[in-house]
């Protein structure tokens, strides 16, 4: 057995998805992060710095289902094992009344916020059955508890994420397997910043606190906890 844990984090190379790396890579995890945006890796790989030896980027877009099989299986021949599944892609687009809601926005909303989560449980969920272990967490939203108008497509994909979470828990909890989800609002990045320049930055969570939380839910002290929606709101 090796001594390092693995993990597959999507979104890894985003912000959010950036703090969870190195808090996962702070931890002696080596990382499997698919990449799909460009731009974003330079900034990655600059934010790992010397920890880029850890981690493996893997052009895959999430939405495709075998794409997402070759992830699981490329994490699988290189490391032997999936500890950890952290589903951190995703997006918004909001601002659209229903009535009209163009038809690819609506599906862009499902593909990329629960159809993605979907398909790469999917990827790992055999293995961690067979192995008897394994960690998984998604991302929903405090969007995803109420209809909001003007989110409906946000709001519907980020209520999946949680009942999908709750599903998949209910099916794997005799598999010593644990499904959970955290539930952020307003993040603290820098697109956040620039959307909304006169909010009170300072209520709103950092993306290193989110990943500490992530930390927890995947540690062995939280193994008791399985199917649950943790909100990570800060005091926005």
């Amino acid at each position: 057995m090796t001594n390092y844990k693995s993990a597959i984090v999507t979104g890894g190379t985003g912000t959010l998805g950036t703090a969870i790396c190195q808090y996962l890579l702070s931890n002696q995890y080596r990382l499997i992060v698919p990449s799909f945006l460009e731009d974003e890796i330079e900034l990655f790989e600059r934010n790992i710095g010397n920890r880029m030896v850890d981690v493996s980027l893997a052009p895959t877009d999430l939405t495709k289902a075998d794409e997402v099989d070759k992830l699981a299986e490329m994490a699988l021949e290189k490391f032997g094992k999936v500890d950890v599944l952290a589903n951190i892609a995703g997006g918004f687009l909001g601002g659209n009344l229903t009535a009209e809601m163009k038809l690819d926005e609506w599906e862009f909303m499902m593909d990329l916020n629960l159809k993605s989560v979907f398909l790469c449980c999917r990827s790992v969920l055999s293995h961690m059955m067979e192995r008897q272990y394994g960690k998984i967490i998604n991302v929903s939203a405090r969007a995803g508890l109420k209809g909001i108008a003007g989110m409906s497509a946000y709001s519907t994909a980020k209520a999946g994420v949680r009942i999908l979470t709750e599903s998949i828990a209910e099916e794997v909890k005799d598999k010593k397997i644990n499904v959970n989800a955290i539930m952020p609002s307003i993040i603290d990045t820098p697109t956040n910043r620039q959307a909304m320049p006169n909010e009170d930055h300072s209520l709103w969570v950092k993306p290193h606190q989110i990943a500490q939380v992530v930390g927890f839910l995947i540690s062995e002290q939280a193994s008791i906890i399985n199917g649950a929606t943790i909100p990570v709101y800060g005091r926005a």
